[in-house]
């Protein structure tokens, strides 16, 4: 459990940094381009982003899942990365030209207000940055190195912020992305490394292997359609690229909640593959259950708090030029666990090799997920986007959970889950309550607070936090975090455990 809490904390820290970067320069980006503006970033991310997914073939997932069973103490990963490198490369340059002629095409036929060639030539250029720094980076995690990968994440962050606020004021939407491809430059350095490491003769892509690529890869594709910004295409079709920009501005903020989780729990699938390795059940179940909690106690008063001082929260962040983005942000930010919550039992199922349930049931939730957004965009436009956003993933999330409670008999704790849940409602209910008596700066400035105070006491009354659970990380997190801050960590949470969990202590 250690060294997964040590992974995790690296994997934390990594996206906590990206997390404040990446939410300033979208403000930033906001500031300087306005809704339209913003809208055509987001869409170029979006574009890139999905090619990226298309083109892996599921080689970064092969890695991070087998980096580990090849490993030499005189050769990291045994050179499976170089042995994946060629199926790696191909597709990925022959698709960044294909957008690279699209944008000359563009540029030869007038170009475009929205989209000018000079948008195109920038999404062909953060594919490639993406991608490879994708490959180095599930590479070095495979191998739980995630002290590496927080600290380029941390030095890609530091050329994204004055690049992205630079470019836009300069030269637009297109100056704007290339602080998006400097963030992942010094990641996809890094793949040399791996790449460099000549593959031993017990290295070869197993037949198990590439079934866990292929099926990854295919879900990931389908999954996209559900989960990644797919409704960025209707609502430029039906709507406007402003309308991008007001939806944009929602999901900015409902990734504040995803992302941190995704890098939290990045440590997930070796630690649970390694568990599946060794046949230990009752851990991965006991896992399961901790992560699921622990994530629901840090992300469920962000998304209801969030939820309730929307009104006066993204006017003052955006401008008030996205006041009309209200109602759509309180949608996706106060749903916004569900997709995080996910990728749980997602992690679960993939490391435990049962990647095949993905086959029928991705293309079930991406036929759903389209159909719907092509009904229901054209008639309700963003608001009625975001909830039928928040309908499929609803869907997704009970299906991934009952698939792990009934086929791999790993089973939630429904009732620990419930008085988070009661606490994280009691705390949205003060910060709205503040926000009723006085509003503006100074109304979020009280209701925040209040908000986590009246969290805190919930989460003590309920008896949310087992004590169990406080005294595992008392055993294991001093390992992972200088001793103060664990010290204090565990002090804290000591608070908000019963008389009898500080006795155990």
């Amino acid at each position: 459990m250690a060294s997964f809490i040590s992974s995790s904390a690296f994997s934390t820290m990594a996206g906590a940094v990206s997390l404040i970067f990446g939410f300033t320069s979208s403000i930033i980006v906001a500031r300087l381009l306005g809704a339209e503006g913003t809208g055509a970033v987001a869409f170029s991310l979006w574009v890139a982003m999905t090619a990226a997914t298309v083109v892996n073939f599921g080689i970064p997932s092969i890695l991070l899942r087998y980096m580990t069973r090849f490993n030499r103490e005189e050769n990291p990963g045994g050179g499976l990365a170089r042995l994946l490198l060629i199926r790696f490369l191909v597709p990925v340059i022959l698709t960044a030209a294909g957008i690279g002629l699209y944008a000359i095409w563009r540029w030869q036929h007038g170009g475009d207000v929205n989209h000018p060639p000079s948008l195109w030539v920038m999404t062909s250029l953060l594919l490639v940055s993406y991608t490879t720094a994708s490959f180095a980076e599930a590479a070095a995690r495979g191998l739980n190195k995630f002290d590496e990968t927080a600290r380029l994440a941390f030095y890609g962050c530091l050329l994204q912020l004055p690049l992205i606020a630079l470019g836009a004021y300069f030269f637009g939407v297109a100056g704007a992305l290339v602080g998006h491809v400097a963030r992942h430059l010094p990641q996809a350095c890094r793949a040399i490394f791996y790449v460099r490491q000549i593959p031993d003769e017990v290295v070869e892509i197993q037949p198990k292997m590439a079934i866990f690529g292929r099926n990854t890869w295919f879900s990931n594709v389908v999954g996209m359609l559900v989960w990644s910004r797919s409704e960025f295409f209707f609502l430029g079709l039906y709507l406007s690229t402003t309308q991008i920009g007001y939806y944009a501005a929602g999901l900015t903020l409902a990734g504040l909640v995803i992302q941190l989780p995704t890098q939290m729990i990045a440590a997930l699938t070796p630690h649970i593959g390694k568990q599946h390795d060794d046949n230990d059940h009752a851990r991965i179940n006991r896992t399961y259950q901790r992560v699921m909690l622990w994530l629901c106690l840090f992300i469920l008063p962000i998304c209801f708090g969030g939820a309730a001082i929307m009104g006066e929260l993204l006017p003052f962040l955006f401008g008030s030029d996205f006041s009309d983005a209200v109602w759509v942000s309180i949608v996706l930010v106060g749903f916004a666990f569900i997709t995080a919550l996910s990728l749980v039992p997602s992690t679960i199922i993939a490391a435990r090799e049962r990647t095949d349930f993905y086959l029928y049931a991705s293309p079930i939730m991406a036929v759903i997920s389209m159909g719907s957004f092509a009904v229901v965009t054209p008639i309700a436009g963003d608001i009625g986007t975001a909830w039928v956003r928040t309908a499929v993933h609803t869907t997704w999330f009970f299906w991934l959970v009952i698939f792990c409670w009934h086929t791999l008999n790993v089973r939630l704790n429904i009732l620990e889950l419930g008085k988070v849940v009661a606490a994280a409602a009691l705390c949205a209910g003060a910060a709205f309550g503040c926000l009723q008596l006085q509003g503006g700066l100074l109304g979020m400035i009280i209701a925040v607070p209040i908000g986590g105070l009246v969290y805190a006491a919930g989460l003590r009354l309920f008896k949310a936090i087992p004590e169990n659970d406080v005294i595992a990380l008392a055993d294991n997190l001093p390992s992972a975090l200088p001793r103060k801050i664990s010290d204090l960590g565990i002090k804290a949470l000591m608070l908000l455990v019963p008389s009898s969990g500080r006795n155990a202590g």
